[in-house]
């Protein structure tokens, strides 16, 4: 997967131009909708998760069974496999779907008793932002985070002194209570820094090629009322972009990072 540092503006941005609106507009929505990757919504049952951890988020626990890892927070359980992956059946460009890299599997069930958003999928076209070819629609961000290997669906805080064109917008999924959804990231083996540019406030430290565990994590909110219909359809929702708040960023415990 190509970092994708090159794909966001750099710096602040100041008032547009008439004859430079509408692409400000497009580059202002798509800043952050890579932040997520695609995911599957399916109905299922929430099961609830047991045992306390110390590689939660906090205020969660974990449970790791069947060779997944396992966290639950805030209503949510999140579920995380991870195994060395080849390029996929047909896959061509850029993106660790067309080169042999780190494939995460995952569930994430709504526990709870209201609707919550996760913010999880990057879709080719959301309103008026068309992202970059290269871009895997799996995407993950990955970054090094006390000494472990994060590969995340998020967003994050934009940089000091930074201003949007167009406020930017996330993709993602709204969950109903007892309903799950399904999807995959990918990250490069060995893994490399990739995260938003100097407009956003994001880990800048690169990944040490010898780290040895990992985890997923996915953003999560109770903002589900904000989301809307996205008009790449199949259920995806747009919402404006916004850094993880309080327990909102769940990660699966840390783990052994597999070897082919």
């Amino acid at each position: 997967m190509k970092p994708l540092t090159h794909h966001v503006l750099r710096g602040p941005l100041h008032p547009v131009r008439p004859g430079r609106a509408f692409v400000a507009l497009a580059l202002g929505s798509v800043l952050v909708t890579s932040a997520c990757g695609q995911a599957t919504p399916s109905p299922g049952a929430a099961t609830p998760a047991g045992g306390d951890g110390p590689s939660a988020t906090a205020g969660s626990t974990v449970d790791a069974g069947a060779g997944a890892e396992t966290a639950t927070s805030g209503g949510v359980r999140l579920e995380a496999t991870m195994a060395p992956g080849g390029p996929e059946v047909g896959a061509t460009g850029a993106g660790v779907a067309a080169s042999p890299g780190l494939v995460v599997d995952y569930t994430l069930t709504n526990t709870g008793t209201k609707p919550v958003l996760a913010y999880d999928v990057v879709p080719a076209d959301l309103g008026s932002a068309t992202l970059p070819m290269d871009v895997d629609a799996k995407h993950a961000w990955v970054y090094e985070e006390s000494g472990v290997l994060r590969l995340s669906k998020q967003g994050f805080a934009p940089g000091p002194n930074v201003r949007f064109a167009a406020a930017p917008v996330m993709g993602g999924h709204t969950i109903a209570p007892g309903a799950s959804i399904t999807g995959k990231a990918y990250a490069v083996s060995p893994p490399t820094l990739d995260v938003p540019s100097d407009s956003f406030e994001a880990p800048r430290t690169p990944v040490d090629p010898a780290v040895k565990q990992w985890q997923f994590c996915v953003q999560v909110s109770d903002r589900a009322e904000q989301a809307r219909p996205s008009a790449v359809g199949g259920g995806v929702v747009e919402a404006p972009s916004t850094a993880p708040q309080g327990d909102e960023l769940v990660c699966t415990p840390p783990s052994t990072i597999p070897v082919a």
